[in-house]
């Protein structure tokens, strides 16, 4: 990687090109899965697996129940402590004390390097940032009770700081590290800080990532006495049935880098981010009640960053998670982004495949945007049995596809993303396809041989097999 630093007026609109990305999301071990999962309209919400925690010590069907939750759907990734230690160069002691969140993250972030292309030992020692947003302590939480057990490992083990820490110190990475909390936006805001370190020329490249595993009963206790949860289990996104969310786990990582070095050095470019954003809903009537002006100018000022009108607009990925305050306010903030189109603008929400991955949520939403634009298809949102009254769809130029259709014939597409965190931090962006790609240089005819590499002979004969 070459050694450039180039700071960028804060006038200037600095293209970022994601140059890699992956993901391990309910029912989707890797991007592919994730496309034919959202195409298909597939359901992947089921019940947290048994054994996490003894649900049946915590579950009662009363809402108003102390210390218990009415529910226990989730969508879920399903091994969660399964780890090649050997493969990162980590005693199984010090991985048996490490969050499973960090183990998945390490898995996550070095799938988004293999899909740009890179090898890890490239980029080590170069300053390439890292950005995660992530929020959960469930395993933390799960081990304060053995006193005894608490070493060095536990509490690097289980620090939310030492997310973007474990991915710097296993790839030997030299630029900013930084974890991000501000709930369920904190994967979007850590994706804008990564753009606006790469724009502006203080990394040439950077890992934005968001990670959340449920292993703890306690978020859930608390979500349910809260009202948050849906009873039924579903999310049902700007649907008159909306009765809240649903919990999920998962992890995705981008790859990111400045678009004209990308092209220059030769990467594969999978999508363009052309702006980014937050901002805050200050007081309101509740802390975690949303404020639709706040979303609403957010998403103005990032057009408005971008130069991008709503003509161009050809599809907004909600934050939408289904509950009868979150969907209406945001709906509205959305509409007023759509205002002045020839067709209503097409709005979605991943969550009514996958669940509410809280401070993952946004990189969900991003690659599912990634994927839109690249496959030029809109997949369906799902559980659309009748529009929410609350919303007046038709005046807000804006609609809910139930079906696979068609991107829209805009010559050039941008997909805006939502995330909003229940404190009241909001975050957007908006993607853009890749740029047209140069006929490839004919080259010599034949497979290239396969090449095998593993960290011992046990792993690379099981590998070869």
């Amino acid at each position: 990687m070459r050694r450039q630093r180039r700071v960028a007026r804060p006038s200037d609109p600095v293209p970022v090109a994601i140059v890699g990305a992956a993901c391990r999301l309910p029912g989707a071990p890797d991007l592919d899965a994730f496309w034919r999962l959202l195409e298909s309209g597939t359901d992947a919400v089921s019940t947290l697996p048994p054994d996490r925690f003894a649900q049946a010590a915590f579950f009662h069907p009363r809402r108003n129940e102390p210390g218990t939750s009415y529910t226990f759907a989730a969508g879920h990734v399903g091994d969660a402590f399964g780890f090649d230690a050997a493969a990162f160069g980590i005693s199984p002691r010090e991985a048996a004390e490490m969050d499973p969140q960090q183990r998945l993250l390490l898995e996550v972030a070095l799938g988004a390097l293999e899909d740009a292309g890179w090898r890890p030992s490239a980029i080590a020692g170069e300053e390439v940032g890292v950005f995660v947003g992530g929020s959960s302590t469930d395993y933390a939480e799960l081990r304060l009770p053995d006193h005894a057990g608490g070493d060095r490992y536990f509490m690097t083990g289980n620090a939310l700081s030492i997310l973007s820490n474990r991915l710097t110190n296993v790839f030997d990475l030299r630029g900013l590290a930084e974890t991000i909390d501000t709930a369920c936006s904190s994967a979007l805001v850590a994706l804008d800080a990564a753009c606006r370190a790469v724009a502006g020329g203080r990394v040439p490249a950077a890992i934005a990532a968001g990670v959340q595993m449920l292993l703890s009963p306690y978020a859930f206790v608390g979500f349910s006495r809260a009202g948050m949860l849906s009873p039924t289990g579903r999310c049902r996104a700007f649907d008159a049935g909306a009765d809240g969310y649903v919990r999920a786990e998962g992890a995705g990582a981008v790859v990111l880098k400045r678009l004209d070095d990308a092209l220059r050095d030769g990467d594969e470019v999978r999508g363009v981010i052309l702006a980014t954003g937050v901002n805050s809903a200050g007081r309101t009537i509740g802390l975690s009640l949303p404020d639709r002006d706040a979303q609403a100018r957010l998403i103005r000022g990032v057009m408005a960053q971008a130069g991008v009108g709503a003509a161009r607009l050809a599809y907004f990925e909600a934050h939408g998670t289904g509950t009868q305050a979150g969907d209406p306010a945001e709906a509205w903030a959305i509409g007023q982004a759509a205002r002045g189109r020839d067709a209503p603008l097409p709005i979605g929400s991943v969550k009514t495949n996958i669940g509410h991955l809280e401070p993952a949520a946004g990189m969900a939403g991003l690659l599912k945007a990634m994927l839109v634009l690249e496959r030029r298809l809109v997949p369906p949102t799902l559980h659309q049995d009748r529009p929410n009254p609350a919303i007046d769809f038709a005046a807000l130029n804006i609609r809910v596809p139930a079906a696979t259709e068609m991107l829209a014939g805009v010559a050039d597409p941008v997909a805006g993303v939502n995330a909003f965190g229940f404190g009241g931090t909001n975050a957007c962006a908006l993607v853009a396809p890749a740029p047209p790609r140069s006929a490839p240089r004919e080259g010599a005819k034949g497979m290239p041989p396969l090449l095998l590499s593993a960290r011992s002979a046990a792993a690379l004969q099981e590998l070869a097999s």
